[in-house]
């Protein structure tokens, strides 16, 4: 049980340091439009293969997680393209 709860925390750790990269950078580069989406894109990528690997380690990797991975990312990559370059 303290292997898996250990386990988790690592995951999400790792998940939370992708996002918090993300919009750090997101935010330092407030002035460079192009940098900003690169960082969008970056994080984005990382999300998406973040989830891929957790469910996979977890033994639960399903096409309609990887669908639901891949739409989030799209949409948000979409939504935030739409915010940098208005």
């Amino acid at each position: 049980m303290w292997h898996d709860i250990h386990l988790h925390l690592v995951h999400y750790i790792f998940l939370l340091s992708i996002l918090v990269g993300g919009v750090i950078s997101f935010l330092v580069l407030s002035g460079n439009a192009e940098k900003q989406f690169q960082v969008v894109l970056m994080t984005a990528i990382l999300y998406f293969l973040w989830g891929i690997a957790h469910h996979h380690l977890e033994g639960d990797l399903h096409i309609k997680i990887v669908i639901e991975y891949l739409l989030i990312s799209i949409l948000s990559v979409i939504l935030l393209k739409g915010v940098i370059f208005r």
